[in-house]
């Protein structure tokens, strides 16, 4: 009946996976089996990993480049705590504009990006990523600069999360959401168009693929989903700061989907998990925490190793090498490494 279900709605596993990780979050909520800081690695995953998935949404499904996203995320950010603190206005409302605004300017930016390609876009993009930082810093009716600017965990029908446990269990159930949004998306007629243009702008356009809408598409859905996580990001962290939404978190969005495996949702939060728990080993690790900017040394490393040895990325090679042949062996169909080879390819 499992077998059945997930060949049916391949997006099974992502669902049965995050209500796990939820049902664990409620035993926990009772039994405080995570410490605090635990709990709180466990939210910057989630928000990370939807992060990911709207830069993955730009990059691996529609091969387009950008270097300042951190800008859309951050103002995502400062939106949710102007509306929260000096509008009072209720959480869902606040996520969806957090989400909104920064999608017309990625709209905006997609109209810039209809005339350059790859390395001219990178530059162009990351110019955009200073630029929004510097306003930031002094927009300081907006941002309150260098001061940044605090607020409450939200409230929803007068249910306050101010657990984090709550919270991570809100942001979850929002990641789950993002994630069976992104996989229809991914397989509708858009996201089949959107990686024909990844895989050669010239001969999707012989096949009638507009470059114009499909550009624009690409960069309105991948900067809604990363102004979602800033807002998450504002209410988990509970400030706000201009120093956060620098070139380096542009940097690790792209370390994220390229370790963890382009056009890939598992392959996001895979990613997101690995930025997020390096730090953390580094500075666990006595020798490696002597060492200045060591967690940036080996996501350097890994991405030169996971480029070289694994191209597809962590999650999907071991998609692709475990987890397919064991489901194809189960349903008693003749597996071929070479098919799925090709369907990779394809």
């Amino acid at each position: 009946m499992l077998d059945s279900l997930t060949d049916s709605h391949p997006y099974t596993k992502y669902i049965v996976g995050t209500l796990i990780f939820m049902l664990m979050i409620l035993i926990d909520l009772q039994l405080n089996i995570f410490a605090s800081r635990t709990i709180n690695l466990f939210i910057r995953v989630v928000y990370f990993s939807i992060m990911a998935l709207g830069f993955n949404m730009l990059l691996g499904f529609a091969g387009q480049i950008s270097l300042g996203h951190a800008a859309y995320m951050g103002l995502g950010a400062y939106l949710t705590a102007y509306f929260s603190n000096f509008m009072g206005w209720n959480f869902l409302l606040i996520l969806l504009l957090s989400g909104l605004i920064p999608m017309v300017l990625g709209i905006a930016l997609g109209l810039i990006a209809l005339r350059m390609e790859r390395l001219y876009l990178a530059i162009a993009t990351l110019g955009l990523g200073v630029t929004g930082q510097m306003i930031f810093q002094e927009w300081r009716a907006f941002t309150r600069g260098f001061s940044g600017i605090r607020l409450d965990r939200p409230e929803i029908f007068g249910f306050a999360f101010n657990n984090s446990r709550h919270f991570l269990l809100l942001a979850t159930a929002i990641l789950l959401l993002v994630i069976i949004l992104t996989y229809n998306f991914s397989r509708s007629r858009t996201g089949r168009a959107l990686s024909a243009m990844r895989d050669s702008e010239y001969a999707s356009q012989s096949l009638g693929v507009s470059l114009f809408k499909y550009k624009l598409l690409a960069f309105a859905a991948s900067s809604f989903y990363v102004g979602i996580a800033g807002s998450l990001y504002a209410y988990a962290e509970r400030f706000v700061h201009p120093s956060t939404w620098g070139v380096e978190l542009s940097l690790d969005m792209l370390a994220m989907v390229v370790i963890g495996g382009l056009a890939s949702i598992g392959g996001s939060i895979v990613g997101a998990a690995f930025l997020v728990l390096v730090p953390r080993i580094t500075a666990a690790t006595p020798l490696l925490a002597e060492i200045t900017n060591m967690n940036y040394i080996l996501t350097g490393l890994a991405m030169i190793l996971v480029i070289k040895y694994l191209p597809l990325g962590i999650y999907n090679t071991i998609d692709v090498k475990l987890i397919q042949p064991y489901l194809i062996g189960r349903s008693s169909k003749e597996f071929r490494y070479q098919d799925l080879e090709k369907q990779e390819e394809g």
